[in-house]
């Protein structure tokens, strides 16, 4: 009712309207719920907006139609979804809703409530527009948790059955553990030999018996990892310079590499191991096949469990009432 008192409010203003353009027209209905044309209008202006941004022009004009037939399924997704929740008596209370309004301003490092109404003026919703969406959200969130399969449920039988299946994708790439000492070139040019000199007497040093190549990048380097005694922790083959990956993976483990000069100065490398291209064991990789696999098992479980509750459900669209741009 307040939405039907707001829309007149909005015609009237307007001027004098027909007694039809009164009562807004509705597009998609969901058993008792609705979609108004006006809510699939923002959908579709906020989705179009982005795509204008985001999209070469040549592509813009079939994004935006496939853009209109997936807001359509979004919109009887999230209303089956709300009609589900009030099924199984899931609800969200202020609480919550405070909790994640302060978790929304803890992830984008918002101190206060002004820099927070500011922060949703520039995007172009106000507060209880956010509270809204951020109620929706935690009631498909709970709906889910109890609805659709857990992650965690998934044995360890699975995950290996799966590592056996796909482990080559996990494969490593070969690899060494490095250590650097940085030399950066000066912009007067009169000192770019004193630099090139100094660089030549680190590499003495760092090759003579018994020196220890992480004190004397500590000493010496002039690259943000002088503070960790240049290390580098594990490089793969094809990440470095073209001229430095040539050297560290024609290296043995021990040698220490250059001066090798490149235009932001003198790089000179202490290869501390070489790690050959391995397919990991299943323990270390366990966790994230567990994401992996609960991240596709979750996609296709979330298809089957839409497409049941679309089955049991009434839902009319109204094509003719659906806005085209």
């Amino acid at each position: 009712m307040k939405k039907i008192i707001v829309a007149l409010s909005l015609l009237l203003a307007a001027g004098t309207v027909t007694a039809a353009q009164l009562v807004e027209a509705v597009v998609v209905r969901v058993g008792d719920r609705i979609i108004t044309r006006s809510q699939f209008d923002r959908r579709l202006r906020e989705g179009n907006a982005e795509i204008d941004q985001n999209v070469p022009p040549e592509q813009r004009a079939a994004r935006k139609t496939e853009l209109r037939t997936r807001i359509v399924d979004e919109l009887i997704n999230e209303l089956l979804i709300k009609d589900r929740a009030d099924r199984i008596g899931v609800t969200v209370n202020e609480a919550e809703i405070k909790d994640a309004v302060a978790r929304l301003k803890q992830q984008y490092n918002i101190s206060d409530d002004a820099q927070f109404e500011t922060s949703l003026q520039q995007s172009g919703m106000t507060r209880t527009d956010m509270e809204i969406r951020l109620r929706d959200t935690l009631i498909t969130n709970k709906v889910f948790a109890r609805e659709l399969r857990n992650r965690g449920d998934l044995q360890d039988r699975e995950l290996r059955e799966r590592y056996d299946r796909e482990k080559e994708q996990y494969r490593l790439p070969e690899r060494a553990k490095l250590r650097e000492i940085v030399i950066l070139r000066p912009e007067a040019e009169a000192a770019v030999e004193a630099a090139r000199l100094k660089a030549n007497q680190i590499v003495d040093q760092g090759r003579a018996p018994g020196a220890d190549f992480g004190k004397i990048a500590a000493s010496s380097s002039e690259a943000g990892t002088k503070d960790k005694g240049g290390d580098l922790g594990e490089v793969a083959r094809g990440e470095l310079l073209p001229d430095l990956d040539k050297a560290v993976f024609n290296a043995t483990a021990g040698t220490v590499i250059g001066p090798i000069e490149t235009r932001s100065g003198w790089h000179i490398l202490k290869v501390e191991e070489r790690l050959p291209s391995e397919v990991p064991a299943f323990e270390s990789v366990k966790e994230r096949l567990r994401k992996d696999a609960s991240d596709e098992t979750f996609e296709r479980d979330l298809k089957a469990y839409l497409d049941r509750l679309r089955k049991d459900a009434y839902i009319q669209i109204n094509e003719s009432s659906l806005p085209t741009t």
